[in-house]
């Protein structure tokens, strides 16, 4: 763990059980640990979640954010609140808040923005936000989601950064994390809790979408 966390911060998410240990999780990445972030169970609490969005949007100038863009799921319910802050401190005009979303079909992997939303991205001033950093690679993608419909990204803002992400992993944009975590990841082949048949936690993280992959390949 980060030792510059905000230990009001982090114990906003331990109260709220959103830290988990002692387990064998597979994360949305394929990557394997024994901590998992657990992000929903932020969800369930407005009031935390309405608190940790507040600090999510204070380092930004309210003034200078057009829009504020998440990811679905979580995202959804970040840009709004966050949006709701910033509009808070605004002295003109207003922040909004989308949301960009994966395809219907299970293969297309690949966000973008539907119900018109593209329309309010050109030449505006982008705040990206998530819950939770691990490989930064979704956050990537909406960073050049926005970039292609011509959005100026102007930071990345998240809950948590549990990957060690830097700027360079998500197209140069600064990032702010309420809390960083450093944890230990593995990739399948070098999993030690693989390799001691460790159960694969199905109730969090990735881990029955993995058992299922692996029992259709004969594993």
């Amino acid at each position: 763990m980060n030792d510059l966390n905000d230990p009001k911060l982090v114990q906003m998410f331990a109260d709220v059980g959103a830290i988990v240990r002692d387990s064998h999780f597979v994360y949305s990445s394929g990557r394997h640990s024994s901590v998992y972030v657990n992000k929903d169970a932020l969800y369930l609490h407005t009031g935390v979640i309405s608190e940790l969005c507040k600090h999510m949007a204070q380092p930004y100038n309210a003034d200078q954010v057009d829009v504020v863009v998440g990811p679905v799921i979580g995202g959804v319910v970040l840009s709004q609140w966050v949006a709701h802050y910033l509009n808070e401190r605004r002295t003109s005009g207003e922040t909004l808040a989308v949301f960009a979303e994966k395809g219907s079909d299970s293969l297309d992997k690949q966000f973008s923005f539907n119900r018109g939303y593209d329309r309010f991205i050109t030449d505006k001033n982008i705040l990206v936000v998530e819950d939770v950093l691990t490989t930064g690679g979704s956050v990537r993608q909406v960073v050049d989601l926005v970039r292609h419909h011509g959005g100026n990204v102007v930071g990345i803002s998240a809950l948590c950064n549990r990957g060690g992400v830097q700027p360079k992993d998500v197209g140069d944009v600064a990032i702010h994390a309420l809390v960083s975590f450093s944890l230990q990841t593995y990739n399948e082949d070098e999993c030690p809790f693989c390799q001691q048949d460790v159960p694969i936690n199905t109730e969090l993280g990735k881990g029955r979408a993995f058992l299922a992959r692996q029992k259709a390949q004969g594993k």
